[in-house]
């Protein structure tokens, strides 16, 4: 069920528990633009396994509080107080998207017990490497515009997201397909379909101030070293993917000391949030201290 948890900052952030009880469990960290509701099956699979699993909207979408110019890792903090409050003890964390910087940044504290990255980002700053390889003409025009400043990168996102804020479900779904490839509206789709529809809208329903934070955030310095990670981290990335090139996914499974990379043919941004799942869940659940 959704709650909402008070911070000792005074800030709400939002959270669903899938109402497994124990100290254990999965925190699912959203991608960007979206909101918790986008992990509505992994949290009712987690659920028929018998695994904890939680997921929480970051600062500035839906229904959570602001919290103006984090770095990647000031996420922990909020974790901590999220972890302490529903008495979790133990966790493994599971990123997809702009979610992956903070599932990996989660695994420098002493609960975490492994991470999993989807279709994560690589860090912006990276000394030889080149972010933009392989990204969209449209893709390289957002980033170097977002990457000037704080207000430049909101600015951007107000121009250039009202219109998807504005589209129906259906709309939105349908862009979706021609851009990905993605099956939306085939019925081993369909209901992550709805979730992701349902979370971009949500996450957007207010303002764009919690996917500018976020993708300022992805490109400036994350405040911490992937090499200081010691859990063991899992990398799953589609080969197909428009949205995250694969040479991110190489980058972090050469900086970071426990890795494990799955590429995966055929697969791209969204597919693999269906088709892999099982395979994703069974890996994290197999870190968790059960």
């Amino acid at each position: 069920m959704s709650n909402a948890l008070q911070l000792s900052d005074g800030r709400s952030i939002e959270y669903i528990d899938n109402g497994v009880s124990s100290k254990s469990a999965l925190i699912l960290h959203h991608g960007t633009p979206t909101s918790m509701t986008v992990w509505g099956t992994w949290l009712a699979a987690a659920a028929e396994k018998g695994i904890r699993a939680i997921a929480f909207t970051r600062p500035g979408y839906a229904g959570s509080d602001r919290k103006v110019g984090h770095r990647i890792i000031d996420s922990n903090d909020d974790l901590q107080e999220i972890l302490n409050q529903l008495d979790i003890e133990s966790f493994v964390s599971v990123g997809w998207s702009g979610g992956g910087p903070y599932a990996l940044a989660s695994g420098l504290l002493k609960r975490c017990t492994g991470v999993q990255l989807i279709a994560s980002v690589s860090p912006y700053d990276a000394e030889d490497f080149d972010w933009f390889q392989d990204q969209t003409p449209e893709m390289i025009e957002e980033v170097k515009i977002s990457a000037k400043s704080l207000e430049d990168c909101i600015t951007f996102k107000e121009g250039y997201y009202t219109e998807l804020r504005d589209m129906t479900a259906e709309q939105f779904l349908v862009e979706y397909e021609k851009r990905s490839s993605f099956k939306a509206f085939e019925a081993a789709y369909r209901e992550f379909s709805k979730d992701l529809s349902f979370s971009m809208h949500d996450a957007l329903r207010d303002s764009v101030f919690g996917y500018g934070d976020d993708e300022y955030a992805f490109l400036r310095n994350w405040g911490f070293d992937t090499k200081d990670i010691q859990v063991p981290v899992g990398i799953w990335q589609g080969l197909d993917d428009k949205s995250v090139s694969p040479h991110m996914a190489r980058w972090l499974n050469a900086n970071i000391l426990n890795p494990t990379l799955e590429l995966l043919e055929d697969q791209h941004h969204a597919s693999i949030m269906v088709e892999k799942r099982e395979e994703i869940l069974n890996a994290a659940i197999a870190s968790l201290n059960l």
